[in-house]
């Protein structure tokens, strides 16, 4: 552990000093160090510009920036809100993860196994992970990453919505949990109903289950290594 935040210290003093000074007009380098400091501390969070430029007392253009220069070097991902026909009842703010999850580890003072995994940000660094897995699996192949998220007005949120072609989707819910149960899949049930339009196939609970199994008649918990095999094998299981 020791070592992976000596090469994250490392990573940032090179990216911040060489990079970004050298690069791009940043302002001051303090406050874009803690204010990737803060954004780690939301990761897996709705973007919230209005609240950082608060935090930061740095003017919202700023952030805007800030946030470009951190997508275009690939040190953040923004998951998109799915909302094709769906209209006013969708929250339309992009979710914010990094692509990987070491520097939010680094950036958060995470130091042990222990607080890794049952600390805080236990929950949010997982769904980061999952996402940063996902999304590099495209990046990968070269391609665009089909990948949104939902939230609607009235409060139901899906992590994951896996687009399969326009107008159809696969949604995931991420728990870290080893021993998933059908109560974890609430928001799946809620969506299938709400959505039937969109559901493109068995929706998924993403797990650290050992094995995939199914929940009940209609959603199945997938393990981790069973998820990757779907996305990497073209989304083509059922």
């Amino acid at each position: 552990m020791a070592d992976i935040h000596a090469w994250c210290s490392s990573y940032l003093q090179t990216y911040l000093e060489r990079d970004i000074r050298t690069i791009y007009n940043i302002g001051k380098l303090r406050d874009f160090q803690r204010f990737l400091q803060l954004l780690a501390a939301r990761c897996a969070q709705q973007l919230n510009l209005s609240e950082y430029s608060r935090e930061l007392g740095v003017a919202v253009p700023t952030i805007k920036n800030w946030l470009s220069i951190l997508e275009a070097s690939r040190i953040v991902y923004l998951l998109p809100p799915y909302y094709a026909n769906l209209g006013k009842r969708i929250v339309k703010a992009p979710k914010l993860y990094f692509l990987d999850i070491a520097l939010v580890a680094h950036l958060t003072g995470i130091r042990g196994r222990e607080l890794l995994l049952k600390g805080p940000l236990a929950g949010p660094l997982f769904e980061n992970f999952c996402i940063q897995e996902t999304v590099k699996i495209y990046l990968h192949r070269g391609e665009r990453p089909p990948l949104f998220y939902l939230r609607t007005a009235a409060g139901l949120e899906v992590d994951l919505l896996v687009e399969r072609s326009f107008g159809k989707v696969v949604p995931v819910e991420i728990k870290l949990n080893k021993t998933p149960s059908a109560s974890l899949a609430s928001s799946l049930l809620k969506f299938a109903k709400a959505f039937p339009q969109l559901t493109a196939q068995q929706p998924i609970l993403l797990s650290l289950a050992d094995r995939t199994v199914a929940l009940t008649r209609d959603i199945r918990a997938v393990s981790l290594d069973d998820y990757i095999l779907w996305l990497t094998s073209g989304n083509t299981a059922a």
